[in-house]
């Protein structure tokens, strides 16, 4: 178990360095990471997937925060489109984790890679949104909310991959849409964390160092070791052109997505 914290707490500030840049809660390369580390130190294989998804979430909590702090400081965030879309995502991320907990580890590599990699290839081909899209309305907003907190609890990722590109096709701008990518990445993290939780703890399988589908030592590495490299990636956030992010965002999505769907 130490030796899981160790390795995550020099790993942690890679993650928060991607939650702060690109608003992705650091999901995407957290839970590849902790569906290879796990298993190597005793985590069974049948339940490595759910226990790296609910760990991630746990920690996207602690990232979610500093990048929210951070982004608010500098105006990013829109809270009027916050308040519609939070319920949504908080229904949407509870439940995504319940579907989750029913779904094979392979089946669920297989989501968390097909995900990522048509994002990427939809970010590396530049393809442009029409012009005169806006974001929807108070009842739409929060419907398809609903939809991004299933589908970000379901493969451990925060909310930044699944809504950063939503508001990109409305013609968001890109620092703006990192801001909301941080901001609901909060409400995923909680819902879908407890609801882990909740289900781990009706697990047969003994999960030695969980508590539920979350990994305390695996948590507690990645946590302390990313608060402030989210900081520091928020600030980059707002330093670096909008379209030297959009290529880094684009080949880790690809790079991940291929890396979970060959291994």
């Amino acid at each position: 178990m130490s030796e899981i914290f160790i390795y995550c707490l020099l790993f942690g500030g890679f993650s928060g360095l991607c939650s702060g840049l690109l608003g992705v809660g650091g999901g995407i390369v957290i839970v590849p990471f902790l569906a290879w580390l796990l298993p190597l130190h005793g985590m069974p294989a049948e339940i490595s997937m759910q226990t790296a998804i609910a760990t991630s979430l746990a920690t996207i909590i602690v990232t979610s925060i500093a990048a929210i702090y951070a982004q608010n400081k500098r105006g990013a965030i829109d809270w009027k489109v916050v308040k519609f879309v939070t319920p949504g995502i908080a229904i949407g991320a509870f439940f995504g984790a319940d579907l989750a907990h029913y779904l094979s580890t392979q089946l669920l590599s297989m989501l968390f890679g097909s995900f990522l990699l048509l994002n990427g290839l939809r970010m590396a081909l530049k393809l442009t949104p029409n012009p005169e899209r806006q974001l929807p309305s108070a009842l739409p907003l929060s419907l398809s909310g609903s939809v991004l907190g299933l589908l970000s609890t379901l493969i451990g990722i925060g909310g930044g991959t699944f809504t950063v590109p939503y508001m990109l096709l409305h013609n968001v701008p890109m620092k703006r849409a990192i801001a909301f990518g941080s901001t609901f990445g909060l409400p995923i993290a909680i819902f879908g964390a407890i609801s882990f939780v909740i289900l781990g703890m009706q697990n047969t399988i003994a999960m030695e160092g969980n508590i539920g589908y979350i990994n305390i030592p695996a948590f507690l590495g990645i946590s302390i070791a990313s608060v402030f490299a989210t900081m520091l990636g928020v600030y980059l956030a707002h330093t670096i052109p909008t379209a030297a992010m959009k290529k880094v965002f684009a080949v880790i999505m690809l790079f991940v997505g291929l890396k979970m769907l060959i291994g």
